[in-house]
């Protein structure tokens, strides 16, 4: 067989130097070959003695793991395979101070893998290294490298400066269409930038959005009609606080966009209401409308507008996503975020704001959507005809939830999260709009 001889040759060619092999889930979209984007990997081959990045001479043909180091699909371990013993045989110098260098062909002593999900695996401890399997390609590799004569091969992270000097400021930026340099993708990741967000929390806050989108909640709420959330916060055994906040549903799935609002003032969750209810009728006043976007949301989307830390932290984390019915194999995926609203002064343009929101604003997502939920699918939080009283008799329901906020492991904490439907009497929207008392 022809990777037989090709196993025989390469065990013939001198001996040079240590490989690190990372195989690295791009941060951008390309058009897949079954007319939907994907996102490209990147096998990566850095010889750790001289620091050079390699890749192999195009092969005759035009197979994909020919010349390029980009692939659309995750590489299996046979074609990384291929791909190394070609850039063995035929090696290319891809640095930019070497890039075109001729270097002679030679197998490495050593092969070290990592792949996304195992980039930060034990980094610092590399008495943990040895024994690694988390990554595939060390074990999916090393029969066919050992036919070639390298037998030392193992698992070994990547060192963080080289994902972000590298791949993140030279490689990704080249792959972005010009026109994609802007949208929510490129938020920063919620693990990235909220302090004390966990694993652990993220699973629960996606859990608790994925339930939300599957009771299609804008069918037992009317749309924006302000519900107060409130529960008791115990930052510390000596320090407790009241937090009250004011969620909505917003929008529908046969809107084509639905999601989750947060308001801190009933005036704030009244007006954008009231702008709902009335739309433009309010709209004379730009003002109150640019403000009714002011407020914090979890809107669902497809994964190509979701910030790509979050789809790498729920992929490598196993967090549950609502699945899009219409969309086989594609998912609502929920993005939270804060928006601020800043009206221009003196000619210049209005600014609106897309960050973050704070460990403590993610927390009251968390609770609101499962208490929410739990009053929706008890049919206790239903929309009441006219004849009704709210099925609580406008009294507050008391929905125990566990939150996992704050959490160094996987302890939780219950709380008590109480759910009412606040008057809207002195509202413009009350004029036989509203089916709530």
């Amino acid at each position: 067989k022809a990777s037989d001889a090709m196993a025989e040759a390469i065990k013939k060619l001198p001996v040079k130097g240590a490989w690190q092999v990372y195989v690295h889930k791009l941060r951008a979209y390309v058009m897949g070959n079954h007319g939907s984007p994907v996102r490209p990997h990147l096998m990566l081959v850095i010889s750790t003695k001289d620091g050079q990045f390699l890749a192999c001479e195009p092969a005759s043909g035009d197979d994909e793991a020919g010349g390029g180091n980009v692939v659309k699909d995750r590489p299996t371990p046979e074609a990384l395979l291929a791909f190394l013993k070609r850039v063995m045989t035929h090696p290319r110098v891809m640095n930019t101070t070497a890039a075109g260098e001729k270097r002679k062909a030679a197998r490495p002593e050593s092969i070290r893998f990592a792949d996304t999900h195992t980039a930060s695996l034990h980094l610092g401890e590399k008495d943990k290294w040895a024994g690694e399997t988390a990554c595939p390609y060390v074990e999916g590799c090393r029969a066919g490298l050992a036919e070639c004569g390298v037998d030392d091969v193992g698992f070994a992270p990547v060192p963080p400066d080289l994902i972000e000097s590298i791949i993140r400021t030279q490689i990704e930026p080249s792959m972005a269409p010009d026109n994609q340099e802007w949208g929510t993708q490129h938020l920063p990741g919620l693990s990235q930038s909220v302090d004390g967000f966990t694993d652990a929390f993220g699973g629960s806050l996606f859990a608790a959005a994925a339930e939300f989108a599957r009771v299609s909640p804008w069918t037992a709420l009317t749309k924006r009609r302000p519900v107060q959330i409130s529960y008791r916060l115990v930052l510390r055994e000596d320090v407790a606080m009241r937090l009250t906040a004011y969620v909505s549903v917003v929008g529908s799935k046969e809107e084509g966009s639905f999601g989750f609002a947060v308001h801190k003032t009933l005036d704030e969750a009244k007006r954008a209401y009231e702008v709902e209810v009335r739309g433009d009728a309010a709209g004379d006043d730009v003002e109150s409308s640019g403000e009714s976007v002011n407020g914090q949301s979890c809107m669902f989307a497809s994964v190509y507008e979701t910030p790509f830390e979050d789809v790498d932290d729920a992929e490598r984390a196993g967090w549950d996503l609502a699945p899009m019915e219409d969309e086989p194999g594609e998912y609502y995926w929920p993005i939270f975020c804060k928006m601020t609203f800043e009206k221009g002064e003196g000619g210049t343009e209005d600014a609106l704001s897309l960050t973050r929101p704070a460990i403590v604003e993610l927390q009251c997502f968390e609770l609101a959507l499962k208490a929410v939920v739990a009053l929706i699918k008890s049919g206790e939080l239903r929309r009441a005809d006219d004849e009704n009283q709210s099925a609580n008799d406008g009294k507050p329901w008391t929905v125990q939830c566990e939150t996992f906020a704050g959490s160094a492991g996987s302890e939780t904490a219950t709380i008590d999260v109480e759910v009412s439907l606040p008057s809207l009497d002195d509202s413009a929207a009350n004029e036989g709009q509203d089916a709530y008392l």
